[in-house]
């Protein structure tokens, strides 16, 4: 009797390993999806908390009408709270909602810190590093574009300017924060968008 080629032999070989592991592999793609899907829910979620503490002052103002709108229109990421009120709210008011989904959103990333059973999950991992990305981002963004220019708007730091606020303690708080949560996030082991801060 005679071999099969080489070639032909390893092909087997290979389709038999390939056959056997396959089960293993799409366990692992399974899990792999799950947790990009887990991620993705954790972002939208932080945003979404983030708006909802602004709509939550909105009611609490006595506004009608509030809507949410995440992602913002027009756009893949950011979030959007309108409303209409009866009379113009005051710069005391502007401030507390300017504030408002900052705060949500943060409260929101310390429930996932100060709760180690959540530490290991994609959501709340998510959820927290949103929180944290977005302290920064709007900092960033503060000191980095021009209201009115180009169509910009601004973010809540420049509401809170706009109402009377001092902008530059505004973002020196969420900076210390923001670098504070990340020493914590290193020292209980959660990792941010997956990357372990234990460089």
């Amino acid at each position: 009797m005679r071999a099969p080629p080489s070639h032909a032999r390893t092909l087997g070989l290979c389709l038999a390993a390939a056959a056997w592991a396959l089960p293993l592999r799409a366990q692992a793609l399974e899990s792999d999806l799950l947790r990009a899907a887990e991620t993705v829910a954790g972002v939208y979620s932080s945003i979404g908390v983030h708006e909802l503490g602004h709509a939550l002052v909105y009611r609490a103002l006595g506004a009608q009408d509030i809507r949410i709108d995440v992602p913002r229109p027009g756009t893949v990421l950011g979030g959007l709270t309108t409303a209409r009120f009866s009379a113009p709210l005051s710069p005391g008011e502007r401030q507390a909602v300017a504030v408002s989904g900052l705060l949500a959103a943060n409260l929101a990333g310390e429930l996932v810190l100060q709760r180690r059973g959540l530490h290991s999950s994609a959501y709340a991992q998510s959820l927290l590093g949103t929180t944290v990305a977005s302290n920064l981002v709007h900092v960033a963004q503060y000191y980095g574009r021009v209201r009115g220019r180009n169509g910009w708007a601004g973010n809540d730091i420049d509401e809170y300017e706009l109402s009377g606020g001092n902008p530059h303690a505004l973002s020196a708080a969420l900076v210390a924060y923001s670098l504070w949560t990340l020493q914590r996030m290193k020292k209980q082991d959660v990792p941010l968008f997956f990357v372990n801060l234990r460089f």
